[in-house]
């Protein structure tokens, strides 16, 4: 049996066992009026103010709302709440920047339960929801031009929904200027079928961090400018090997790395990080077979919004994942 058919197979194995798992949680019932916008403020995570979506635009007359920063808000993926990891690196990530106004969307309760049943479902809703919220917030007079959303898996996948609602929501007259998605959830969006998986369309400019392409995350590019670290697959460098139980730190470290990587790229604000080469796959990029004629690019906060196509580089199996101009060459 060929190499290619034994990973084939260990793909799909994994996949129907982390679906059964899924498919198999509790179920959840939750009502859309449950997940809230946090308005984070100062240097603390402590530093916040909760918000009902419908009063969200009640943060733009916030006394510590800076229209003169930027808006970023971060979505947080399948099973996850505003304590774990990922929202406390992301927040803290953007108060040492400071250059930005920190907003963080807890869907806790309709990310949770059934994923196919429920949680991709209450994607959908709440990600037209979001597009509606958004539009409310731009009449209350938030700046379109300096709002980011960045999201995480199934947060990803929110962003897109809200994205395309903003524009169907406007007549195609509000786009949104930029959408970061940090390995967009993979199942049931490629293909889909009954859902619509993160596009191009969906923003100005939509850039995708892969790190766990073919398990948890998005198995094609999906992007504006889709970025490929160490092939944009398991394991990522640093990873312990999958122990094969879904949903545990072990499984989840190549998903997750995503994450890291774009908090590393937030803080690092002295100076650009993570360089990427245009190339046509990674056994190009390997043996150095790169456009030319397309300029280095960086991976995250600080990506041009003139990439377009697909990008790869290297990066450390440890903090700082970042190699500098190193990472754009194979070693």
């Amino acid at each position: 049996m060929g190499t290619t058919k034994i990973c084939y197979i260990a793909i799909t194995a994994t996949l129907v066992l982390t679906l059964g798992l899924w498919i198999g949680l509790r179920p959840i019932k939750a009502q859309l009026e449950t997940a809230k916008f946090m308005f984070f403020y100062g240097s603390k995570f402590d530093g916040h103010e909760i918000f009902d979506l419908d009063q969200a635009d009640k943060i733009v007359h916030h006394p510590e709302f800076n229209r003169t920063k930027k808006t970023v808000m971060y979505f947080h993926g399948y099973i996850e709440s505003p304590e774990v990891e990922s929202v406390h690196v992301i927040v803290d990530a953007y108060q040492k920047r400071n250059d930005h106004n920190v907003i963080i969307l807890d869907w806790t309760q309709l990310a949770d339960g059934n994923y196919l049943l429920e949680a991709v479902p209450n994607c959908k809703k709440l990600g037209q929801k979001l597009g509606s919220v958004i539009l409310d917030m731009i009449s209350a007079g938030l700046d379109v031009s300096k709002l980011h959303l960045v999201g995480h898996s199934l947060g990803a996948q929110l962003a897109g929904y809200a994205g395309r609602t903003v524009l169907s929501l406007s007549d195609k007259k509000i786009k949104l200027k930029r959408i970061s998605a940090l390995d967009p959830a993979f199942p049931p969006f490629y293909p889909g079928v009954f859902v619509t998986h993160l596009s191009e369309k969906d923003a100005e400019f939509v850039d995708v961090i892969h790190t766990d392409a073919w398990l948890y995350g998005a198995p094609v590019s999906t992007g504006t400018a889709d970025f490929w670290p160490n092939n944009g697959k398991t394991l990522q460098p640093g990873c312990p090997k999958r122990n094969y139980k879904p949903l545990t730190d072990n499984d989840l470290c190549s998903h997750r790395r995503s994450w890291w990587f774009w908090a590393e790229s937030v803080s690092e604000s002295a100076s650009t990080c993570f360089h990427a080469m245009r190339c046509k796959s990674w056994g190009d990029f390997k043996v150095g077979k790169v456009d030319q004629s397309a300029q280095l690019v960086h991976m995250g906060i600080d990506c041009s919004t003139d990439a377009k196509g697909d990008y790869y580089l290297q990066t450390n199996g440890t903090p700082p994942y970042s190699k500098g101009i190193a990472g754009a060459k194979y070693e």
